[in-house]
């Protein structure tokens, strides 16, 4: 039985493999777009360090975990981004849908209790019930918009979608308005740089 599921978790490991080479939205500074396995593992390390830094309550190691499961549906979809959705390109039901039935096959492929937790855990995310999926949503926005900052003006060809990107999640975890205060800061001078619009609502915070 051991050798069977070892064998399950190996395919398991080769199907999460594709996070590396699903492409987001975000450029990285090197010019090459981000893959869904480097924002997740930054989304963790971010994770660790603010609920350590900011002495946040909650259970630091489920939030963690929520962070590195959050995007694995994406294994199997493509990463479906927010630009997209917001120009009518794709619909939020749809979204949901493939990744629903994505996550549902990653469980199954699974050892039983192992593909429950991992189904858990990425549906806790997706809910946002929980103080630890609210915290990992919250800065999963901002660590978006970290790597847009350092990406810089010259890759922004939405700028409409990008100021008030974290403001709602944020607003569901008020402990990190601090963060957005900065990261927004450091985006306004980038509109600035690149002589973009930054319209006066972009200013307001959670």
């Amino acid at each position: 039985m051991e050798s069977k599921n070892l064998e399950r978790i190996f395919n398991f490991l080769h199907q999460a493999e594709h996070l590396k080479s699903t492409l987001r939205y975000n450029l990285l500074t090197t010019g090459r777009r981000e893959s869904s396995a480097e924002h997740s593992w930054r989304l963790a390390l971010t994770v660790f360090i603010v609920a350590t830094e900011l002495k946040i309550r909650l259970n630091q190691d489920r939030a963690i975990r929520i962070a590195l499961v959050h995007d694995l549906a994406e294994a199997v979809t493509g990463d479906i981004d927010a630009v997209k959705i917001g120009r009518k390109e794709f619909s939020k039901i749809e979204k949901s849908r493939l990744e629903m039935q994505a996550i549902q096959k990653i469980k199954d492929s699974l050892p039983l209790k192992l593909g429950r937790d991992i189904y858990n855990l990425w549906l806790e995310y997706e809910e946002g019930l929980t103080p630890e999926a609210r915290f990992v949503k919250a800065l999963d926005k901002i660590e978006t918009l970290t790597q847009i900052v350092e990406a810089g003006h010259k890759t922004y060809d939405a700028p409409e979608f990008i100021a008030n990107y974290a403001d709602q999640a944020v607003r569901n975890f008020p402990l990190l308005e601090g963060m957005l205060k900065i990261v927004k800061r450091k985006l306004k001078a980038e509109f600035k740089k690149g002589r973009i619009l930054w319209k006066k609502e972009y200013d307001t915070y959670p």
